[in-house]
């Protein structure tokens, strides 16, 4: 007969990586979002507010057609920010995938045709996001 025992040290040691691995797809997922967020101009505040954070990608379906121009920025970072955190949080723990996307109709254009890019030079990030939160979830177990 095999027996297999484990330490009591280890098990504690299991149970904190599980936390760690579990509050990291959150401080991960939140610093994309403050570089997506960051580099996202606001002309009608449609496209900052079509940002979305989830397992899979949102499809087009806001438009700024009639709505008023030059709005001022803060208001619609806040809320962007306020939103894709929420999102965040929902994200199951276990989470391997996450997708940000725009329901903007307009959102191909932002991002490829008038330069913006915020998707894509966050993506350029995503190393120095990834280490930053590493080393914030690993800083919160010490």
């Amino acid at each position: 007969m095999l027996n297999v025992v484990v330490n009591r040290a280890l098990d504690g040691k299991f149970k904190k990586l599980e936390q760690m691995i579990e509050g990291y797809t959150e401080v991960y997922a939140q610093k994309m979002a403050e570089q997506i967020v960051l580099r996202s101009p606001v002309d009608t505040g449609t496209y900052m507010e079509g940002h979305n954070l989830g397992m899979s990608a949102v499809g087009a379906s806001q438009s700024s057609r009639d709505k008023p121009r030059k709005q001022p920025y803060q208001p619609y970072a806040d809320a962007a920010l306020s939103q894709l955190y929420s999102q965040a949080s929902a994200l199951p723990h276990n989470a391997h995938l996450i997708v940000f996307s725009n329901n903007a109709y307009h959102a191909d254009v932002v991002e490829y045709e008038l330069g913006y890019a915020p998707y894509r030079s966050a993506a350029r990030e995503h190393k120095r996001i990834a280490a930053e939160a590493e080393a914030e979830v690993k800083a919160r177990f010490r």
